[in-house]
């Protein structure tokens, strides 16, 4: 129900994603706010000038239906708002209604004696196109399709009421005949006759207009979506990145590259002591406890400009150094280990933090269906080992010699000896936070 009916379809795949969707309803929405507002300002322009160009009470008909056309209007706009969008595109369909009505059908308050016919040819077909055109700001271009074609069917439809039930005066088209040499101009301008001819024009012209209009809503609807998925790939990129890597990576045709081997640090971080504590809590407090926990390790991680690869459970794992190498990588990821260090639990609650730098493949792994980005490699492995052994050493960060050396940054870490790590023959030269 809360969907706005005949919506665009020419990019499937990315409306079905929520940030795209959200964006094309919230463009619809505001076109539609606009579109009213506008409306609603168009009609007191005309209230003023029928009031100053027609006499009163005969103005006063007219101002009747202005006030008819401000009601539908607005509520097209809280029918939306209230989540019923198919009655807000019902009420569109009313104006072709009431503008038609009005164009044809005698002025009780006037003293001029017309032809239904005369009133119905000349009294304003042009306004069909202004209530046209406004349908493009608001609606899908399927709906300004339909209305444009709605429009021509209620113009034809009020032709054949009026050429079947319509007030005629023959003693004009008597002596208009007599006054006319011409058989056939006296028939063009007979003001009795409907000449259907002009109005099946009239109503084809319509079609035609709304065809252009409806082409131009798809187009417009087109740019809203590339914007959106723009937004979204922004905002996926935002989940692994900080905000200045992301400006840097949106600004790049292939922002990862091909698959590469690479030096790089891999951080990973875990929360000791997690499982007691689930066992202990309900899972509400446990899981209010990890997301917090997640956002303090989110925001170290940007702020000094890493990579968030994955939350993994209580823990997650980072790097520096891609999508590409800079010269501080090093730096910046011993600073981010000692932040993450320093970051205060209870309940029994520690973290434990382990990183190294070395050689890695990285690139997109997976199938047709499903890509992700992923690093893999045995820095992988030794960062992940480095963290496990501070729960054996007592101390919260262990790093390796291999990143402490090509920093020009020693910060709080201190030589501790060797360390075996599962996986590899020799031990290798760790560092641990004091």
């Amino acid at each position: 129900m809360g969907k706005w009916p005949f919506r665009s379809s020419s990019v499937p795949v990315a409306v079905d994603n929520k940030i795209v969707a959200d964006a094309l309803e919230s463009s619809r929405r505001e076109g539609l706010r606009l579109t009213i507002q506008a409306r609603t300002l168009i009609l007191v322009v005309l209230a003023l000038l029928f009031v100053t160009r027609i006499p009163w009470p005969e103005s006063g008909y007219y101002l009747l239906f202005i006030a008819a056309f401000a009601l539908v209007g607005w509520g097209q706009l809280l029918f939306a708002r209230a989540n019923y969008p198919n009655v807000a595109a019902s009420a569109l369909m009313l104006d072709a209604v009431i503008l038609t009505y009005m164009l044809f059908a005698p002025n009780p308050w006037t003293e001029l004696e017309w032809p239904t016919a005369t009133i119905y040819k000349f009294s304003g077909w042009r306004y069909l196109f202004v209530f046209l055109a406004a349908a493009t700001i608001g609606h899908s271009w399927r709906i300004v399709l339909l209305f444009g074609a709605w429009m021509a069917f209620v113009w034809l439809i009020t032709a054949g009421v009026v050429s079947r039930f319509g007030k005629e005066m023959p003693e004009i088209t008597v002596q208009l005949n007599h006054a006319l040499e011409s058989e056939t101009l006296a028939r063009v301008l007979d003001p009795n006759r409907i000449f259907w001819s002009a109005r099946i024009a009239d109503a084809v012209v319509l079609v035609l207009v709304a065809l252009i209009l409806a082409v131009n809503a798809w187009r417009r609807n087109k740019l809203v979506l590339s914007q959106a998925e723009l937004a979204r790939q922004h905002s996926n990129l935002s989940r692994h990145f900080a905000p200045t890597m992301v400006e840097l990576l949106a600004n790049r045709d292939r922002p990862f590259g091909d698959v590469r081997s690479q030096d790089v640090v891999i951080v990973f971080a875990d929360l000791v002591g997690f499982t007691a504590f689930a066992e202990r809590h309900e899972p509400e407090e446990t899981i209010r406890l990890l997301s917090r926990y997640h956002e303090q390790l989110e925001s170290i991680i940007f702020k000094h400009e890493g990579t968030l690869d994955k939350f993994l459970g209580d823990g997650v794992m980072a790097s520096f150094g891609t999508p590409f190498v800079r010269d501080d990588d090093a730096e910046r990821a011993l600073r981010c280990v000692e932040e993450m260090a320093e970051i205060q639990l209870t309940d029994g609650l520690s973290i434990s933090v382990g990183a190294h730098r070395g050689k890695v493949v990285l690139g997109d792994v997976g199938s047709e269906r499903r890509l992700e980005f992923a690093i893999v490699g045995d820095t992988v492995n030794v960062a992940s080992r480095l963290e496990s052994s501070t729960r054996e050493s007592g101390v919260r960060a262990c790093v390796s010699d291999e990143l402490m050396q090509t920093a020009e940054y020693a910060g709080n870490f201190v030589r501790a000896g060797s360390l075996v790590v599962r996986g590899r023959k020799e031990a290798i030269a760790v560092w641990r936070l004091k």
